[in-house]
């Protein structure tokens, strides 16, 4: 395995620039996709999600931790990471270098492949490989990261209340710049990318040509990100620092608890945290002496230490 080029590995590995068109996905797919969204959505009814999502994610299963890694390749949105020694342990790897309304869509991607993939990728070492996932799965990923954002009943209510304000009939009737000004509010308001968002009043048949808002794409991000009343929420949504990846699912944490507690072993975490591109110094600082924690107490604080020591 020493032989292995991380970077190369990664590059094989890593979760491409989304597609957001989804639309050669079959009926029935959508249909299920739909279906698994109201299933897991309850809570949260028509309410935007956004940031939520991290928590909710969370909340959802307890084997689930994030991790934001600094990537150097931009082409990077995530992965998901299951390690050897994690039995059913999975990691939703973020770049710490995307914005966070990239951050929020990748979140809710990696965590249909959880629930889908997994399974069918338990065996295999260290990494879901996406490669063998190419197209349909992918697609099916990002209509279930768009409708947990933003779901059919949320869209309708939104697109119904404009068109009422405005005592216009249809979105369809709308000139580009009302229409535009709607993919703006969207976007804001659900913390959901803006491309995605143009998708999503396509895929739900608000409006018919695309490529007219696609090749308008830059001209609507820029006018989104010079309205003043936005500016605040908008400078978060497009800035990298992401507040809400709890503390408490650090991988480091996680890594250097299986160890103290003798459940896995000193080459597995080394050779996970190779995969994983974490800090070495920090990951060889577990093994520098035979710790034996008395309590629970001295336990947390040794981890909070190791935890701020690498931020």
């Amino acid at each position: 395995m020493s032989s292995i080029d991380h970077n190369e590995l990664f590059e094989q590995y890593y979760q491409n620039k989304y597609d957001f068109n989804t639309a050669s996905l079959s009926q029935d797919e959508i249909a299920d996709i739909k279906k698994l969204v109201r299933e897991k959505r309850v809570d949260y009814a028509l309410a935007p999600m956004g940031t939520g999502v991290f928590s909710w994610i969370l909340k959802q299963n307890n084997n689930i931790r994030f991790e934001l890694v600094d990537f150097d390749s931009e082409k990077i949105d995530g992965m998901l990471y299951i390690p050897t020694t994690g039995k059913e342990r999975a990691y939703i790897i973020l770049n710490a270098n995307k914005p966070l309304i990239n951050q929020i869509f990748t979140a809710a991607h990696e965590f249909y492949h959880y629930v889908k993939d997994y399974k069918k990728f338990k065996e295999t070492p260290y990494i879901c490989d996406f490669s063998m996932l190419k197209n349909v799965n992918e697609m099916r990923a990002c209509r279930f990261a768009a409708e947990i954002l933003l779901p059919e009943e949320a869209l309708l209510h939104e697109v119904q209340d404009y068109c009422r304000t405005l005592n216009i009939t249809s979105l369809k009737k709308m000139d580009f710049n009302l229409s535009a000004a709607l993919i703006i509010f969207l976007t804001v308001r659900y913390q959901m990318p803006l491309k995605a968002v143009i998708y999503r009043l396509a895929e739900e048949h608000y409006i018919d040509n695309v490529d007219k808002y696609i090749e308008n794409y830059e001209f609507i991000k820029k006018v989104l990100q010079e309205i003043a009343i936005l500016g605040k929420r908008v400078d978060e949504l497009y800035n990298t620092e992401n507040n809400y990846v709890l503390p408490y699912s650090s991988t480091y944490q996680d890594m250097e608890r299986a160890f103290l507690t003798g459940n896995a072993l000193k080459e597995d975490i080394l050779e996970d945290a190779k995969k994983l591109k974490l800090d070495m110094n920090l990951i060889n600082d577990f093994f520098a002496e035979d710790i034996e924690a008395e309590d629970d107490d001295d336990d947390d604080e040794l981890f909070a230490i190791i935890n701020a020591r690498r931020w």
